[in-house]
């Protein structure tokens, strides 16, 4: 493993921040990343974010990077890195099953040797949530899941949010269905759409999955938008997709609807990292 100098850009934003100090690592097979704290001595909990989808590691409108300096300026290390094959990550020569888990433990590995911490909470935004959640049951160390329009499933509740005002609209109806049909007979025998480019378990298993991180008192933050409108559409949904494990007090989760996937407009990225700051302060202090 070995520690690079930052950027021009990067150093100039880290000037910007006092307190902060960023680092980029290697580690692995060539993996990158970045490593963000606060100068003092870190809180007992670090962050691990994930790439969202093919981008990288600073995440969209670099969301990541502002979400890790926010965080370490109330005191939280985080780690965002880019796994095999994005960003500035070679492919790895150890593909399949497994590989992601590994990776994503090897980044907590270099989070323990630089700042001693041994906790994290993982995830990010969108295939970055399906990672972390498949990623968690066989990692002890995670304590925590950040999951943005994350894990849900179509839901009775769903489909009457979603048919019901288009009833008006014969038109609207008779192209749902049609788009409903297609999902059908393009899904897989797990239900999942094929064409969604989502890694979700079956239903039962992410409740099971829920009802374990709970049991071993992990902590889940479940944010969905308003971008993700074909598989949830109400700040109740994920009581319905989930049941019961969704009222422990470990379970936060909200909707925003007026927010897209990406969190392109900057007051909502702003909105993110009040959230998310709240969140781990009222979870990961005291």
């Amino acid at each position: 493993m070995t520690t690079m100098a930052l950027d021009m850009g990067q150093a100039r934003d880290a000037e910007r921040a006092p307190g902060i100090l960023e680092t980029a690592h290697t580690f692995g097979e060539g993996l990158v990343g970045v490593l963000t704290r606060p100068a003092g001595q870190p809180n007992a909990t670090a962050v691990v974010l994930l790439n969202a989808g093919l981008v990288q590691r600073v995440g969209p409108f670099r969301m990541y990077v502002q979400l890790a300096r926010a965080l370490a300026a109330e005191g939280f290390v985080v780690f965002r890195f880019d796994q095999s094959g994005l960003g500035d990550s070679p492919v790895s020569s150890h593909a399949g099953e497994g590989r992601k888990r590994r990776e994503a433990a090897a980044a907590m590995d270099v989070v323990a040797r630089e700042t001693g911490v041994r906790q994290y909470v993982l995830g990010g935004l969108c295939s970055a949530a399906d990672d972390a959640f498949n990623i968690a049951p066989d990692e002890k160390r995670v304590t925590g899941l950040l999951l943005l329009d994350g894990v849900a499933y179509t839901t009775f509740g769903y489909r009457v949010r979603y048919y019901l005002p288009r009833l008006l609209h014969p038109g609207k109806v008779l192209r749902a269905i049609g788009r409903l049909l297609r999902r059908r007979t393009s899904a897989g025998s797990d239900g999942i759409d094929a064409n969604s480019f989502r890694d979700f378990p079956t239903q039962p298993e992410a409740v099971q999955r829920l009802q374990a991180l709970d049991a071993r008192g992990a902590s889940v933050f479940m944010l969905y938008t308003g971008g993700i409108e074909r598989y949830y559409n109400h700040k109740r949904q994920a009581r319905e997709c989930f049941g019961d494990v969704m009222r422990s007090p470990r379970m936060t989760t909200d909707y925003w609807v007026d927010c897209d996937h990406t969190f392109y407009a900057r007051h909502h990225r702003q909105r993110l990292m009040t959230a998310m700051v709240g969140w781990m302060k009222a979870r990961y202090t005291g």
